[in-house]
């Protein structure tokens, strides 16, 4: 799909400019994944008087490739949803299928399939590494983690995560891979559970499957 324009009133000084919307963002397209990713895809500068807002709105993310989509949907609190066939009809039962409200949440989704990983089983880590923390009573525990990479280093494999405090971004976790290989040995059947269409993947899915 083309990109389209829409005319965007600055919230400070009321100047108007055009702005460029991506409905559809194709994951081969290195360019546009990048500038969606850093944040400036979605960031307008006023002409005016200089401030910076993001733009939001509905956005699929699709990577045949590495075979998957998210649906960005900020405008809706939805668990569940239709939208048009943008993808190719015989792909759509092999391709992964996400629903997200967030960017935080969109990133991550692109970061995991990118990294080759199970949002599932990234869900239920998650859930392990914030209960240990609370288990531990540490002063800070997040309301959030958002998963970021998979590194390899001299020591080893680990994942990152980047917790969030309210609106403040932590200091990164690290933790070993083998955490990822044993939840996931531990709860076979979780990422067997058949997810249908653009759904919501978090740990409110996770708990209630």
């Amino acid at each position: 799909m083309k990109s389209e324009t829409k005319t965007i009133t600055c919230p400070r000084c009321g100047t108007k400019q055009e702005f460029t919307l991506f409905p559809v963002i194709n994951g081969a397209n290195h360019d546009l994944r990048e500038k969606f990713l850093d944040g400036s895809l979605m960031t307008l500068t006023c002409s005016g008087c200089g401030f910076s807002g993001v733009v939001e709105y509905p956005l699929l993310y699709h990577d045949i490739d590495e075979n998957f989509a998210v649906f960005f949907d900020p405008e809706s609190d939805a668990r569940t949803a239709e939208i048009p066939h943008r993808l190719p009809a015989h792909l759509e039962g092999q391709i992964r299928m996400r629903l997200v409200h967030t960017q935080d949440d969109f990133r991550e989704k692109i970061y995991i399939f990118r990294d080759k990983l199970d949002d599932r089983i990234v869900e239920l880590v998650k859930d392990a590494i914030l209960r240990e923390m609370e288990a531990k009573k540490e002063k800070v525990v997040p309301d959030a983690l958002y998963y970021a990479e998979d590194r390899f280093a001299c020591e080893g494999r680990s994942l990152i995560f980047v917790p969030r405090k309210g609106t403040e971004y932590l200091e990164p976790i690290k933790i070993p891979f083998t955490t990822y290989e044993n939840i996931k040995k531990m709860m076979s059947g979780i990422w067997e559970y058949p997810v249908s269409g653009y759904t919501v993947v978090d740990k409110e899915w996770i708990k209630h499957t």
